[in-house]
């Protein structure tokens, strides 16, 4: 009986052994497939590089910004779109101040997506902004126009380390967000990147080169002894916020009372 149960074991750890050896023979890879905007520079990528402050854990991996695919559809939840349905919070604070923006103009550009994995593809898809859209409210599918402005279906060819699309981005003027979406092909999931970009003139500042955030209203510097009522502004550490509700004591960037501007 013993000498049974052990060689149903050995055979059961020997099949295991087989079918992992298949899959990685076969080239199959599950949440390996990573990647984001190198060019122009993305939200999560100008956090690493320093130009984007007080980011949180995306400082460490720009390229995992993972979620299920089938945007606009259902797939990431709306208010979380730049954070890729919440995985790295801090990317869905929205204001016209908060983030870094990349100088363009409307027209051809080429746009490259650095892959740390490379998995099969089933598209590329960009969005941007509605020409209305308001910078101080979060990122929903009502801010963009649902209809890509770029869509390359590679229909599962695996793409090598470095990506470039060409694109033609519709006329905007100031402040504006572009959404890029890569699909992988044999998994469920999507990588979701935004971009911030300023349109203007060629003044000729190089495309790509972030502009620094705008500097914060000058609010009083916040106190922790203070009260604060709803509606109040402080400055801290160089940043704008506003009160929710009642709060004492609570810092800034870290409790949840404290919405940043």
């Amino acid at each position: 009986m013993v000498k049974e149960k052990w060689m149903k074991c050995c055979r059961a750890v020997l099949l295991q052994t087989v079918v992992f050896g298949l899959l990685a023979f076969a080239g199959v890879q599950v949440a390996s497939a990573h990647g984001y905007i190198e060019s122009p520079s993305s939200r999560g990528l100008l956090c690493q590089q320093g130009i984007n402050q007080d980011c949180g854990a995306i400082v460490w991996e720009p390229q995992s910004l993972e979620a299920p695919k089938g945007f606009p559809g259902q797939s990431v939840p709306d208010g979380q779109i730049a954070s890729a349905g919440g995985l790295f919070p801090k990317l869905d604070e929205q204001s016209s101040t908060r983030w870094s923006k990349v100088p363009l103009t409307s027209g051809t550009h080429t746009f490259t997506w650095h892959l740390t994995a490379m998995h099969s593809t089933a598209k590329w898809h960009y969005y941007i902004t509605k020409p209305d859209w308001n910078p101080n409210q979060p990122l929903t599918r009502d801010q963009f126009v649902l209809i890509p402005f770029y869509e390359r279906h590679d229909n599962g060819a695996r793409p090598g380390e470095k990506v470039t699309h060409e694109v033609t981005i519709p006329e905007r003027t100031g402040y504006h967000v572009i959404l890029g979406v890569w699909d992988v092909a044999d998994t469920a999931n999507a990588f979701y990147n935004v971009i911030d970009v300023h349109f203007g003139p060629n003044d000729g500042t190089s495309p790509g080169e972030p502009s620094p955030p705008d500097p914060a209203p000058a609010y009083p510097e916040w106190n922790a002894g203070t009260v604060y009522l709803g509606g109040d502004r402080v400055t801290y550490e160089g940043r704008a916020y506003e009160a929710r509700w009642w709060t004492q004591g609570e810092r800034p960037g870290t409790a949840e009372v404290w919405r940043p501007l």
